[in-house]
């Protein structure tokens, strides 16, 4: 009576600890709902490439059809497709910030609710916020990179270790 729903596929590269992966991913409804709703412990992703981060690594990359990812070990998703933008419900106000993670300084533009104070803009009720117009460098040298500018970065808040707001010298 309804047909079936439609849910949007992303080209995605996910930062978990050590590895790097490409893969599509198709989440149960919008992202950021998915991502961060806690019935979910784990997301599937499809035509998965993964990759060692670290240099040391004893391991290759490998390629799997499918691949299950742990979200509590999810530090972000890249969204590779500016144009998919669109399919991704974010929090209208957004700020510049730089975010700190164990392997990477990210700069973007965070979305936080209108009224949140700097120092207080990570809602515990959630565990993934966006960031678009997201730049991702690393802070060690690594095996693999990931996409230096991406469209928008979903960013767990337990895989941060400092953030600041960000305000370009070019005022």
């Amino acid at each position: 009576m309804f047909g079936e729903l439609k849910l949007p596929t992303f080209q995605v590269e996910v930062i978990i600890p050590g590895f790097l992966v490409r893969a599509a991913f198709q989440p149960k409804g919008d992202l950021l709902i998915f991502l961060n709703d806690q019935r979910y412990d784990v997301a599937h992703f499809d035509e998965v490439a993964m990759y060692p981060i670290m240099p040391d690594a004893q391991v290759k990359g490998m390629k799997q059809e499918m691949m299950v990812l742990n979200k509590k070990f999810i530090s972000g998703i890249a969204l590779l497709e500016e144009e998919r933008l669109e399919n991704v419900m974010m929090l209208a106000s957004k700020r510049p910030f730089v975010i700190y993670t164990e392997w990477f300084a990210i700069r973007g533009n965070l979305h936080v609710n209108a009224d949140a104070r700097s120092d207080d803009v990570f809602d515990e009720t959630k565990d993934f916020f966006a960031m678009t117009d997201a730049s991702i460098y690393p802070v060690r040298t690594l095996r693999k990179a990931p996409t230096r500018k991406v469209p928008l970065l979903t960013i767990n808040r337990h895989a941060i270790y400092a953030y600041h707001p960000y305000q370009s010298d070019d005022r």
